[in-house]
């Protein structure tokens, strides 16, 4: 019964945050796609292009140019921004939020920019186990450690 109300409570939190998230990454007006451009000198149309023409997360995008590493790091930033926002507008508490960006680090570890969501639906709710690039945030396959 204790693990059934861990995972119940897990599930809930992810679940707070994935719709907190739309409102707080729209708010910030920073998407993944911006970081790939931003971080490969292309334009934001350009890479969404593509993703859209070759079924590339903006992981494997970024990974093609050499910059996973540099995306990984942004977009954890961009994940504690829309965090940071939850707590203050009361949507997570600090702890939630902090187990979240624990999670989202740690599957970050593995993700190799495949496309393979270990974020569980941690995305930016845009879809099946999809956020902007399937769960890692368009960082790609990863463990599921959830």
């Amino acid at each position: 019964m204790k693990k059934f109300k861990s995972i119940l409570f897990i599930v809930a939190v992810l679940l707070i945050f994935q719709a907190g998230s739309i409102s707080a990454m729209a708010a910030s007006g920073k998407t993944p796609a911006d970081i790939v451009a931003a971080l490969t000198g292309r334009s934001v149309e350009d890479v969404i292009q593509e993703r859209m023409d070759t079924g590339k997360t903006y992981g494997r995008i970024a990974k093609d140019s050499g910059k996973l590493d540099e995306f990984k790091e942004e977009c954890l930033e961009l994940k504690a921004k829309i965090l940071k926002e939850n707590v203050a507008d009361g949507l997570l508490s600090q702890a939630e939020a902090d187990s979240i960006l624990a999670a989202i680090k740690a599957n970050q570890a593995f993700c190799d920019g495949s496309g393979y969501g270990c974020g569980r639906n941690q995305g930016y709710g845009h879809g099946k186990n999809q956020g902007y690039g399937r769960g890692c945030y368009g960082m790609g396959k990863c463990r599921n450690l959830l």
